[in-house]
């Protein structure tokens, strides 16, 4: 069903607004003053977002885009980075949830 699906796009600015708005990686970001933004894309279109298997799947699938476009805070990074890191997955994590959170409730105010 259409209207039980979350449109990408929605997912795909909430995870790429909270990678912009998280810290700045001061130590790994550009020397240009612009902010760089990474998007990912998060297919829906396939999930049946009514059960708790295609809920499941749709926040694997969030947290796949998150640690694309936040990155990991492992290996060798300095304490800010490993911050700003984290801050960002938890932000992005956050977005989209709410995003699904939000849709749902207009999904469900619409029958």
């Amino acid at each position: 069903m259409k209207s039980n699906l979350i449109p990408a796009a929605i997912i795909v600015a909430t995870v790429a607004l909270a990678a912009l708005l998280a810290p700045a990686l001061a130590n790994a970001a550009p020397a240009s003053d612009e902010a760089t933004v990474q998007a990912a894309v998060v297919r829906t279109s396939d999930l049946n977002l009514s059960s708790d298997e295609g809920m499941t799947t749709l926040k694997a699938r969030i947290d796949g885009a998150v640690g694309r476009v936040c990155g990991t805070a492992t290996g060798t990074i300095s304490l800010n980075e490993r911050l700003a890191i984290n801050t960002c997955r938890a932000k992005a994590r956050t977005a989209a949830l709410a995003a699904i959170r939000s849709h749902s409730d207009q999904v469900l105010a619409q029958r």
